[in-house]
């Protein structure tokens, strides 16, 4: 049987949210979804800390979902401390940026901080279901999992 995929989603916009959250269930791969509202709290989780010390409940995730624009924790400032200052078993977790922003400066700041994708997110509800099964899809059938989470 194969692996369970577990994506965590650091997304501040509840529309966007259940948007993945509909996509990934039109996916055909075994994908499990963790669902944070900003970075802060995606720092605490992939920690274990405060409520998501329980790991069977929040297992290490085996991509993060990124937005960029978040309070407290932007998505640019949890892509350099997941590459620099968290635990070094996750460093290497897959990142997708998903913003709403196509300049080329989030573009190129993204993939110089450590993201593996950047993509665009469609304004068009159906096309972005479809984008979100792809990603699904992607991750979950291609991914090798870090052993050392």
């Amino acid at each position: 049987m194969p692996k369970t995929t577990t994506f965590l989603l650091a997304e501040d916009d509840s529309n966007d949210a259940f948007f993945v959250e509909q996509g990934f269930k039109k996916s055909p791969g075994a994908i499990e979804l963790r669902t944070v509202q900003d970075g802060a709290q995606a720092m605490e989780y992939i920690q274990g800390k405060g409520n998501f010390a329980d790991r069977q409940k929040f297992p290490l995730p085996d991509v993060v979902l990124l937005d960029i624009k978040m309070p407290r924790v932007n998505g640019f400032e949890f892509l350099h401390w997941l590459r620099n200052d968290a635990p070094s078993n996750v460093r290497l977790t897959p990142v997708v940026i998903m913003s709403s922003s196509s300049e080329s400066s989030d573009v190129t700041r993204a993939y110089t901080l450590g993201a593996n994708s950047y993509f665009v997110k469609p304004a068009d509800f159906q096309a972005y279901q479809y984008r979100i099964q792809e990603l699904g899809s992607y991750w979950s059938d291609t991914l090798r999992h870090n052993p050392a989470t």
